[in-house]
């Protein structure tokens, strides 16, 4: 086979390593300008060319300068933004899209959700769980962990909940109704009332300060215990006012109750809203199961998008302990550290195992190096390579491979062919591949 393979990074240089591996012939173009490109197109015949970047944008540039000189040619793009890949697919029957998200998303949701579960995928049959057992991968419905009643759910999150402005409003609410009951209570004893007119009463007094005329003329004691009832309800009234006010003013990224509530219990806490953790987010919610994102960009592009798919997003530092606890991270099924920096999901991960031991971890790293030495000496949880298992499919796919999928499996990644059938992708670093 000759590939022609053209983009920028780390991760192309992981596909040409994959590759040379399989015994293709390859060249590798960095990020050509339109003359480039056509001189290396020109030098074919070529099987394939492979665009491999991060930036969308840059994929549809060289795919559509690619198309100009070569209208048929089979060609594999890396494009994430659903829309786009969509309207390239319908436009060339020649052109196959995917992209780094998408390729290992579903090795990441797994251990999410399950130990030892090798991957997760969504389809039209539902949510399939996907094993590895006997060099072979056997797919069986997936029902997530029995959750909590949509009532439960909602009485947790009024207990507890997140940001402070729903506390306020809560607390607040609540200090209100308390006053409003203890009140009207005091009046039908103290002061011989009816219901309605204790309760007519009380609410007089929290509205508008001033108490009735059978109040004034009462026993000294219940006086007493009105005045109190007007201060209490005054401080819970300013609460009140306080988070109602934020609630509508400020940028909502959580909700009080509903789809973007933060969830209390048996959810997955995915630090990083790149693509790769917008994607994660997407497949676990799809799954049915319940997730939070976290992220330092509160106006990243993909934090707004999450927002746009009902997932509630919290803005701040993955690593920030007090960040986590408020995410009642002792009683989440996992945690996944998916930002683009290896070493700080290293840290997120430590952090998370110094609160909760127990809790399954999942680490997206991109240093092959950096991942063995965490697997073998920290013992934290689960590390995916993510550049070796999308370079073995776009590899894979570029020479014309069966295989349908790819997974990792024994910390390394296999593809999987038709029948269920596991093959050790041959993949070299790409520090090897010179």
């Amino acid at each position: 086979m000759r590939v022609l393979l053209v983009g920028p990074g780390d991760l192309a240089d992981e596909v040409e390593a994959a590759l040379e591996a399989e015994q293709a012939e390859v060249v590798r173009l960095g990020e050509p300008e339109h003359e480039e490109l056509a001189v290396a197109l020109a030098d074919g015949p070529w099987d394939r060319v492979t665009v491999v970047t991060r930036s969308d944008a840059v994929a549809l540039r060289l795919a559509l300068s690619i198309r100009r000189e070569e209208p048929e040619l089979p060609m594999l793009v890396t494009i994430f933004d659903h829309t786009a890949a969509e309207q390239l697919r319908a436009a060339d029957e020649h052109v196959e899209v995917t992209s780094l998200a998408e390729i290992v998303a579903p090795s990441l949701a797994g251990p999410c959700v399950e130990e030892g579960l090798a991957a997760l995928r969504v389809g039209e049959d539902g949510a399939v769980a996907i094993r590895t057992e006997d060099g072979t991968v056997r797919e069986e419905p997936f029902s997530p962990r029995q959750q909590s009643t949509r009532v439960f759910g909602l009485l947790t999150s009024l207990a507890r909940p997140y940001d402070r402005s729903a506390a306020l409003l809560v607390y607040g609410a609540l200090g209100i109704l308390t006053v409003l009951v203890v009140e009207t209570i005091g009046a039908m004893i103290a002061i011989d009332q009816g219901f309605v007119d204790a309760l007519y009463g009380s609410a007089k007094t929290l509205a508008s300060v001033d108490a009735n005329q059978p109040v004034a003329d009462g026993p000294a004691s219940f006086k007493m215990i009105t005045t109190v009832a007007m201060l209490v309800g005054l401080f819970f009234e300013a609460l009140f006012t306080a988070g109602l006010v934020n609630r509508l003013i400020d940028r909502r990224l959580t909700a009080w109750v509903g789809r973007r509530s933060v969830p209390r219990e048996h959810h997955v806490v995915v630090v990083g809203l790149g693509k790769v953790g917008l994607r994660l987010c997407q497949l676990l919610r799809a799954a049915g199961v319940r997730v939070v994102g976290v992220d330092v960009e509160e106006d990243g592009e993909y934090v707004g998008r999450a927002k746009e798919d009902g997932i509630a997003v919290v803005i701040g530092r993955g690593a920030d302990p007090s960040l986590l606890r408020r995410l009642s991270l002792p009683r989440a099924s996992a945690l996944a550290a998916v930002t683009a920096d290896d070493l700080e999901n290293l840290s997120i991960a430590m952090t998370a195992r110094s609160i909760a031991p127990d809790l399954r971890i999942v680490l997206r790293a991109e240093e092959a190096h950096l991942a063995d030495q965490t697997r073998s000496f920290l013992g934290l949880g689960v590390v995916r390579d993510i550049h070796q298992i999308a370079a073995a499919l776009l590899a894979a796919r570029s020479t014309g491979s069966s295989a349908q999928s790819v997974l990792s499996h024994e910390d390394e990644a296999h593809l999987v062919h038709d029948g269920g059938r596991l093959e050790r992708a041959a993949v070299l670093g790409a520090e090897d591949a010179g």
